[in-house]
């Protein structure tokens, strides 16, 4: 997982929770989710996924234009052994479409859809930079889309019929808001029991 410091905020049936501002490149997790905004964004590319078309020489953005992977919503793409210097085992790109606006559910649904993948491939460590790290969010939504993203994680967990697992995942917090964050996580965690 990199020598990133993290905060631990709880647990749900092997899933161990934790914040932390994530480096896209240094991370050592098996599975690195990044969330990417379609191209027409303004105020696109501030977080994860301008950090790693940086270091892909541009990769990302070839991948927008040929219209291979636009950042649609849901839409996903899975990059294993991606090359140096990124140290993930596997880079999972989520669409975010245009904007996550004002429905903290929509990034709740991206969450627990990253979650689905990394228990089904069994990843032992997981850093998640979903969200507003690429988006201008306001402060009112912060809260909320955090909740949201915590449970969508959540219900992932409880909705997997496979073998138990025993994972470390980091939400990123980035967004300039990381003690709302972090509260609204552990909220949420502390909800769901």
């Amino acid at each position: 997982m990199g020598n990133r410091q993290s905060l631990a905020i709880g647990a749900w049936r092997g899933v161990s929770f934790a914040v932390a501002q994530i480096d896209v490149v240094a991370a050592k997790d098996d599975l690195l989710v990044v969330g990417m905004l379609e191209k027409d964004v303004v105020c696109a590319n501030r977080g994860g996924a301008d950090a790693v078309d940086d270091v892909l020489h541009g990769t990302l953005s070839k991948l927008r234009e040929g219209g291979i992977f636009t950042g649609g919503f849901g839409e996903t793409l899975m990059l294993t052994g991606p090359q140096a210097p990124i140290h993930a085992a596997t880079l999972m790109l989520i669409g975010m479409g245009a904007s996550l606006g004002p429905d903290p559910d929509a990034v709740g649904s991206l969450t627990g859809l990253a979650m689905r993948a990394a228990l089904r491939m069994g990843a032992a460590s997981v850093g998640c930079l979903l969200g507003w790290s690429e988006l201008s969010l306001p402060d009112a939504l912060v809260p909320p889309s955090a909740a949201a993203m915590m449970r969508g994680a959540l219900a992932a967990i409880d909705a997997y019929d496979g073998d138990a697992v025993a994972m470390q995942w980091t939400f990123d917090i980035r967004n300039g808001a990381a003690a709302q964050t972090t509260a609204a996580l552990q909220d949420a965690l502390a909800a769901w029991r």
